[in-house]
């Protein structure tokens, strides 16, 4: 037993350079024992000295979280982006110009990758990065504009709490706008209701702010018709410009890749002051709707944020949202950004965004939340 108890200290003073074996014995005399005889109570020093080990080197991990440690972590390392949509479109815009410029702040500067997942308004990207993805801090999402206030109502198919997400940044606040097609002779919002003439709206899923608005103006006297099903943004503004559809509620960073159809369509009201002399959905909504227009309209305010799946490790986050912020600062960034027309100047830190989103879902009361899905369905 004697020479079991020796080499159990000299195991547990190899951990610590400051300790040394023939220390650890006289502990366990100290408390009375036969360090020949029994070994129990040795057993439970040497667990608490173990203890404490792990909580120091806890500690000393967590110091290098921002600097040597993080470079080692992200060093030869890939950092996956999944796009919520179909290349080509404003959220694919934004993702594109993220990605080109994310690496350079992330200590240890990965590789980052764009991947493109398809479905449901940017749905399907957001529940495979909850179901499959570890949160290690090397996959992030950009799935689009709408998805959380589906996961605000609860929506079937929704397999995630938005507010659990690990929430990275925005580059920041948008504007969109109700684009009409020139050819329809339609110029103002107001010719628009006088008219009564139906107009015709491209839209992502049901509960997305491409199908509420019109849905909105419609029960404000703006005839409009809104017909669903189409996967992105993109495929929306190639119905717009063929002639598929007459109008589009989106933002302007779509149509910066599209000269030819920005040619063709006109503004008519807007969620922002973008388009000096537009009027503003606020105040062409009826009063009854304005909490459900404050739900959908949560879209501009939160921007195109980056998210990761729940449970990234507190240092891996605090990286990606200083390096996210850092991109936000640089000069390249900011050019590339203002060609492709992002918000620049004014980038949303994750911790802010993560508060914003316990505030919106604490805010969608019940009544907001059907009174949303009533319109959602038309009615």
């Amino acid at each position: 037993m004697a020479h079991d108890v020796w080499n159990a200290a000299k195991c547990i003073a190899a951990l610590h350079s400051g300790v040394k074996a023939c220390q650890i014995v006289r502990m366990h005399a100290a408390h009375g024992c036969d360090a020949w005889h029994d070994a129990w109570p040795l057993r439970a020093i040497l667990m608490r000295f173990l203890l404490a080990v792990r909580l120091g080197a806890i500690g000393v991990l967590a110091a290098a979280g921002t600097g040597a440690g993080a470079a080692e972590f992200y060093q030869g390392k890939t950092l996956t982006v999944i796009v919520g949509y179909a290349p080509g479109g404003g959220v694919d815009t934004t993702a594109r110009a993220v990605t080109r410029h994310l690496g350079r702040f992330i200590p240890g500067s990965p590789t980052v990758t764009v991947q493109n997942m398809e479905g449901a308004a940017g749905i399907v990207s957001v529940n495979h990065l909850v179901r499959r993805v570890a949160p290690d801090g090397l996959t992030l999402g950009i799935p689009g504009r709408s998805w959380f206030i589906e996961g605000i109502v609860k929506r079937q198919g929704i397999a995630f709490d938005p507010v659990t997400l690990s929430y990275i940044g925005s580059p920041g606040s948008v504007t969109s706008a109700v684009f009409i097609r020139a050819a329809t002779g339609i110029v103002r919002f107001d010719d628009w209701k006088a008219s009564g003439k139906t107009v015709t709206f491209g839209a992502l899923g049901a509960g997305t702010h491409t199908a509420t608005v019109p849905n909105l103006l419609a029960a404000a006297g703006a005839p409009a018709k809104v017909v669903l099903g189409y996967v992105s943004t993109a495929r929306i503004l190639l119905a717009l410009e063929q002639g598929e559809v007459d109008a589009s509620f989106t933002t302007g960073d779509g149509l910066a890749n599209r000269p030819a159809l920005a040619k063709q369509v006109i503004p008519i009201v807007q969620s922002g002051a973008r388009f000096p002399g537009l009027p503003l959905l606020h105040d062409v909504i009826r009063p009854q709707h304005q909490a459900v227009l404050a739900l959908a309209m949560a879209t501009d305010t939160f921007g195109v944020p980056i998210v990761g799946p729940p449970g990234i490790p507190a240092e891996q986050t605090a990286i990606l949202r200083k390096a996210f912020i850092a991109m936000a600062q640089d000069k390249d960034y900011q050019a590339d950004a203002q060609r492709v027309e992002l918000p620049v100047g004014a980038p949303i830190e994750g911790g802010r965004l993560a508060d914003m989103m316990r505030n919106l879902a604490t805010s969608a009361t019940p009544a907001v939340i059907a009174a949303l899905q009533m319109l959602s369905a038309g009615k």
